[in-house]
């Protein structure tokens, strides 16, 4: 088309652009006298009917419209053999695309013009059009700064009030697009947009968010070397955070944002006249100069990080007004030295009714670039950003442990319920296996080399290809030793390891280095647990709640200063594995649970059906598994002193007086004997566990009565004392056996599966045996009928269920959930045939995830252990919660120097 042509009235003056939907040219409408912009559809594509539809589908919505910000169409119009064109407001100016390439825009006109975009986006969404390809380049900004939005070539008429604008709906199935075909521009399609899902308007307001980062930062928040790669990222990745981008820009705006860029449709903003109201508060809130910026407000004067250490953002909060926001978000600030990076401190607190379960193994993980924290709860993992105020539950970590990043932050690998180690998307999903995996984690990490190394105890250092395969031993270990807590140093030669030999307790154990060629062994740090390697040079580990730092030569493998404690308070497991409540980050951050080295005391309360509590009158002390004596007056008890488990027998009525049945090794899982003179226990005095007994009296010696090549553990007896119910082996296939008591025979395995089973209690009169086993990817409470082998479900999918107890009777079921929610549930059951009744709450008992429960002969109370200061006795509950250092790295370098 050349200068001079006419289109009916319209003249062409000259050629304005040219892009996938057409042709744009600058034209003199002749009747009226003004300038216009007219896009044609190229001759080429003139005979397709799937491009001719979207041309003139292109002109009945944006002609629906009419809104300042939005360009006007004024006709549609066809021009000899077939040329079709739409004929719109001419706009001076340039897109946004084009101011863009001079870098981000400054705050307030970024607010402007995606106010503006919003208000567009309303109106359109109002008349029941979707735009479906909002990008900067759509996107025209005015000579005096205002937005007008372009091109609705890609718009979907949605059902409105009325007629459908134009008549038929012109979606992608009726252009005859190609099965699996998408419509849309790679950097700008919400996810569900990218798999070819139906959208709706929500899908407009993820690119809107897409163009408000980018008017923000300057680039492109999903940005892949190629086209796939970028819709793979939109699929799976978070956008970077704006508080690494420029500190000072709004909390609020990276709400704003993270919401519009939320994977899921459901949680985005609903409508856009939501999001314009945001904006539109956020940019009253800038003008005034009173929006809260990401980095937070400096309420002290600048002071060495040494002479502010301990100073509360309550303290702050009284010495400057511009605290009180921060103090709504409980802020904890502290100024490095002039020149240097600030140093942050807050607390995150757990969401509600979410409780931490992971006082044995590491239950909390911070991402490499430092964004986002994961953390245990409610046996499932939940990721938080560091600049969010919600946390979300990751989808396919249910039962998950021991959560660790990828080196590029997308994966999170972690212990599955099923034995095995796994991974997922941080944005969640179906998780994959990648091997199998031992029942106690010993701490693992996800190293550069493609492998994720783990520790399990006695069995040394293992690692697995991170695409899954039979695990290798890569440390192998001698008699006694137990190792932890695997990183691979830089280089890949040496193993950086905790391991403890001769002890039961983690702060008696070693930091060594590890040769993984030649087997050399070197000695860092005696005396503490958990070490890991810190770039900054250090070594850091925890010993006795507290964390520790000392100065390392990676060159010569040497401990070069003695050690500093630079965290005070760190929750710390001492007698499983040896994991320390803490993570850091590759660019510094540090995030860790406050608390203490010690395991987590109990106390022995009753609980009646109703949930009124009533405490033993005992000390607290730190314990496991009981069991109540048949006539209700004993409790047999494991107890953790001294990094040993041994047995002790309690007095209930008899002034509370106690007595320590066993003394030689680890003894753990009391069972009393069905006419009280025995007590049954899993114990390691013979090397591994095997069942024991000993007379309550303490009369005779203990005697050996089960001796496997597995492992045993979990002791019961049917109620006529002849039969012994065990659990034999370990994760990820242990299975329930049986042995006649008093008799030659081998004992015989009742529920043999690929799965895991424990836990085995027969009913009254032995016809029945209640046992949990983790089939469904949980651990739920199943029933099996000896005789026949048929089995049936107890508990629900929900929460799962541990340590089922029969009432005396028969008639019941009792059994403690695994997953929130109420602690203690009942179900009724009968037996001719066997049927169960849905779970009824006996109580919302706040518990350890180790405790246990008994009920009394008439069924009416409940012996069970509950945390010190869990609020079990009428106190109050306090949130538990994650601390959050940013920029600790800089810190931890004043504090220990280390030469360089």
């Amino acid at each position: 088309m050349e200068s001079g042509t006419r289109l009916g009235p319209y003249e062409i003056i000259e050629q304005l652009g040219a892009g996938g939907m057409g042709e744009v040219w600058l034209a003199q409408d002749t009747r009226l006298g003004r300038k216009v912009a007219i896009k044609v559809l190229p001759a080429e594509f003139a005979a397709d009917p799937e491009r001719v539809a979207r041309f003139e589908q292109e002109a009945r919505a944006a002609a629906a419209l009419n809104h300042p910000h939005i360009a006007a169409v004024f006709d549609i119009g066809e021009h000899d053999a077939g040329v079709r064109y739409i004929v719109q407001e001419y706009l001076q100016g340039h897109s946004l695309r084009h101011v863009l390439e001079a870098g981000a825009l400054p705050l307030k006109r970024a607010l402007r013009l995606g106010t503006e975009i919003a208000e567009a986006l309303v109106a359109a969404h109002a008349a029941g059009i979707i735009h479906r390809d909002i990008k900067p380049d759509n996107v025209f900004v005015t000579p005096d700064g205002h937005a007008k939005v372009l091109d609705f070539g890609l718009a979907k008429l949605t059902e409105a009030t009325g007629a459908p604008l134009g008549g038929q709906s012109m979606s992608p199935t009726v252009l005859g697009t190609q099965a699996g075909a998408i419509m849309g521009t790679a950097g700008y399609m919400a996810p569900e947009q990218v798999n070819g899902e139906e959208i709706d308007h929500r899908a407009d307001l993820f690119a809107f968010g897409c163009v408000l980062y980018e008017t923000i930062t300057g680039g492109q928040p999903f940005v892949g070397k190629s086209v796939p790669d970028t819709l793979s990222r939109i699929l799976h990745h978070e956008p970077e955070s704006l508080v690494v981008v420029d500190e000072s820009l709004p909390f609020e705006l990276w709400r704003i944002v993270k919401k519009c860029l939320s994977k899921e449709p459901a949680t985005r903003y609903q409508t856009a006249g939501d999001l314009v109201v945001d904006l539109q508060a956020l940019g009253a809130d800038v003008e005034s100069g009173t929006a809260m910026p990401l980095g937070g407000q400096p309420v002290v004067a600048p002071l060495a990080v040494e002479e502010t250490r301990g100073v509360s953002w309550k303290l702050a909060a009284s010495i400057a007004v511009a605290s009180a926001l921060l103090a709504a978000l409980g802020f904890w600030i502290t100024m490095s030295s002039p020149g240097e990076s600030l140093v942050r401190r807050f607390d995150i607190e757990y969401p509600a009714d979410a409780t931490f379960q992971s006082t044995g193994t590491l239950g909390v993980a911070i991402s490499p670039e430092g964004s986002s924290v994961v953390f245990n709860a409610n046996r499932q993992l939940w990721l938080r950003a560091i600049d969010d105020l919600t946390a979300t539950p990751i989808r396919g970590t249910e039962g998950a442990r021991v959560p660790f990043f990828s080196p590029d932050g997308q994966q999170l690998g972690f212990w599955g319920s099923d034995g095995q180690m796994k991974s997922v998307a941080i944005t969640g999903g179906a998780p994959v296996s990648l091997g199998p995996a031992p029942e106690r984690a010993y701490g693992a990490s996800w190293a550069d080399d493609g492998y994720i190394y783990f520790g399990q105890g006695p069995g040394g250092i293992l690692r697995v290809s991170e695409n899954g395969g039979e695990p290798e031993v890569v440390v192998e270990l001698e008699e006694g030793e137990r190792a932890h807590g695997p990183q691979l140093l830089p280089g890949g030669e040496w193993l950086i390891l905790t391991l403890l030999s001769g002890s039961n307790t983690w702060n008696d154990a070693s930091i060594v280095a590890q040769s993984l060629s030649g087997g050399e062994r070197k000695l860092l740090v005696a005396g503490g647990t958990d070490g890991r390697y810190v770039p900054t040079g250090h070594i850091v580990y925890t010993l006795e709640g507290n964390l520790f730092a000392v100065p390392f030569d990676r060159d010569s493998m040497e401990v070069t200063g003695g050690p500093v404690s630079i965290v005070e308070g760190i929750q710390q497991a001492t007698s499983l594995t040896g994991a320390g409540q803490y993570a850091f980050s590759d660019r510094g951050g540090l995030v860790y649970i406050p608390g203490t080295g010690a395991d987590v005391a109990s106390q022995l309360v009753w609980v009646d059906r109703n949930g009124q509590i009533e405490p033993l009158p005992f000390e607290p002390r730190v314990s496991g598994y009981l069991d109540l004596s048949p006539d209700g007056q004993r409790i047999a008890l494991e107890i953790l002193e001294d990094g040993q488990w041994d047995i002790w027998i309690y007095e209930v009525e008899r002034g509370g007086g106690q007595v320590r049945l066993t003394t030689e090794g680890n003894n753990r899982q009391p069972a009393w004997s069905p006419d009280g003179e025995w007590v049954f226990f899993s114990s390691d005095r013979g090397g591994d566990f095997d069942i024991w007994k000993r007379r309550a009296d303490r009369s005779l010696d203990a005697e050996l009565v089960l001796d496997t090549e597995a492992p045993a553990s979990f002791p019961s007896i049917s109620a006529d004392g002849e039969m012994l119910v065990f659990t034999s082996g370990a994760a990820p296939d242990a299975d329930v056996g049986i042995l006649a008591l008093g008799t030659e025979q081998e004992p015989s395995v009742l529920a043999n599966t690929a799965a895991d089973e424990r836990q085995g209690s027969f009913s009254p009169d032995g016809r029945f045996l209640a046992f949990i086993t983790n089939e469904t990817g949980e651990y739920e409470v199943y029933v099996r009928e000896v005789s026949s082998g048929r089995t049936f479900s107890v508990s629900t999918s929900t929460r799962g269920g541990a340590v089922p107890q029969w009432s005396q009777d028969g008639t019941e079921i009792y059994y403690m959930s695994r997953v929130g929610g109420p602690g203690l549930l009942v179900v009724r059951v009968t037996t001719d045939p066997f049927s169960a009744s849905e779970p009824i709450e006996l109580s919302d008992i706040v518990r350890r995830p180790l405790t246990n429960i008994d009920v009394t002969a008439g069924a009416q109370r409940f012996l069970v252990t509950v945390g010190v200061g869990s609020g079990d006795a009428g106190t109050t509950v306090p949130r538990e919660r994650l601390t959050v250092v940013l920029n600790w790295f800089e810190e931890l370098k004043q504090r220990v120097p280390t030469g360089r």
